[in-house]
This record gives structure tokens, sequence and C-alpha cells, in this order.
């Protein structure tokens, strides 16, 4: 997934209903070079940066609807701010297809968020992607790709039970940080890649998966205390599975 992580990503939203490059109507493209607050229903179109020291505020209950050549990069902030029950939908404009994604640099805080067809890739020592609260699925390639910051996952679904085509859900290849904790990780071929890094993995559900864990992997974490439904993987050295559950975790995914 080291190419996808180098693509210039599209994610979100559009600053008082304008395009802040063409003035288009809930239109957003181009440069984002101002706090903005973004709500309504809005299109993404083409390829969108979010400037260092730029903080892009996504209202709940807002709708983006992603072009699928469009990308976001967010060297500044995007903070998605669902709410339970209005949470924030972002997906693509025709359904069915997928869009490049988010490219991750700064900070991408995102809870109660609906985020369908594009991928999530941390591109910097610097890049904070926290999640809680959403339901994520179907990226091209890889979901969650981590070549470096820290990622804070829980309370969230990734993945669907049936007619997920993203190939693994979570892809690490280095980072900081890791968190992954209170989730479903359900639906794809691979459910973690875990080539670097080491984390906290416990109190997860883990079913659906062609594989929950790849073998041999380069990283180690703690998956205590979750539930395989195929039951605890082999060939994972170094990381620790203790008391596994017996039944499907209740208390995980959204709440």
């Amino acid at each position: 997934m080291t190419s996808l992580s180098r693509m210039t990503i599209f994610l979100a939203l559009a600053a008082c209903g304008t395009d802040a490059a063409s003035g288009e109507p809930g239109v957003i493209t181009g440069s984002i070079a101002h706090d903005t607050v973004w709500s309504g229903t809005l299109d993404l179109h083409g390829f969108v940066t979010i400037e260092p020291g730029v903080v892009v505020t996504v209202e709940d209950g807002t709708t983006i609807r992603v072009a699928s050549a469009a990308s976001i990069e967010v060297d500044g902030t995007l903070d998605v701010e669902g709410v339970q029950g209005n949470a924030v939908t972002i997906a693509p404009a025709n359904p069915g297809e997928y869009w490049l994604g988010v490219n991750v640099a700064g900070e991408y805080p995102m809870h109660y968020a609906k985020k369908t067809g594009g991928g999530i890739y941390t591109i910097s020592p610097t890049a904070k992607l926290v999640i809680s609260d959403s339901e994520l699925s179907n990226a091209i390639g890889d979901y969650i790709v981590a070549n470096d910051g820290s990622v804070d996952i829980q309370y969230s679904n990734l993945g669907l039970e049936t007619g997920d085509h993203t190939h693994c859900n979570l892809h690490f290849n280095e980072a900081k940080n890791i968190v992954f904790t209170h989730n479903n990780n359900v639906g794809v071929a691979y459910g973690l890649m875990l080539y670097g890094g080491s984390g906290d993995f416990t109190h997860n559900n883990w079913s659906g998966n062609a594989v929950d864990i790849e073998p041999n992997p380069g990283g180690t974490g703690h998956f205590d205390d979750s539930y395989f439904a195929r039951g605890v993987p082999g060939g994972v050295p170094g990381s620790t599975f203790e008391n596994p559950a017996g039944a499907r975790l209740a208390d995980c995914g959204p709440r």
C-alpha cells in the first residue's frame, strides 16, 4: 500500500457552503488557507489541501459527496464533529464508486462519522489520527495505512460483514503510537497487516475476515480480551492473546 500512501488525498468539506477556490456554492476544491466551518450538503471535487495551521471543522449532520478523482491532504487539522444520532456522512457522489481518500500529515480527529469509498493514510511523524464511534468501509486497497505518526481508534466499525472490497482494514508500516480497542474489525481479506510498530489491540471483535492478522508480522501488539471468530490467530510471535473472549463482545462499535 505504499504507493497509495503517497497519493495526495481528499476527504472533506465546504466552507460555509462555498468552494474555497471558485466560489461555486456547495463545492470545495483547491487550497484551504483559513479556518473554516463546513455544514449542510457539500460536493468535493479535485485535490484539496488544508494548509498548515488551518482548522477545518465539519459540523454534525453534514453530508459530503466526493467525486471519484478527489482527495484531501491534511497538513493542518480536519475536525469531523458528528454526534450520536447525527453523524457526518462522507461517501462517493456515485454509490459504488471509490475516491482517493485522505493523506494525514497534521491532525484528523473523527467522531460519529460514516465514511465510505476512500482510505486514510498517515504520512508524517506529526500525523495524529483519532477516530471514535464511527463506521468505515470500502476503500481502494487498504483502509487505514500508517506510515508514521500516531493512530487511536476506539468504539468503531471497520469493514462490513458482507460486500466490503477493502483488502486490509489496518496496515501499519510504522507508527509511534497505536491504540485500537472496543472496535469491530470485519469482512475483508486481512483484518490487520502489522509490518511495524507495537500497540494496544485489546478488547475487539474480529470476524468475517479471510485472515484476521497476517502471519509473521514485523510488529507486535497486545490482543488480550478479544474475540476471534476463527479462533486465536497463529504465527504472530511476540504478541499476547491473553483471556480470549468465548463470544462476541457486546461493548464494541459505536456507542
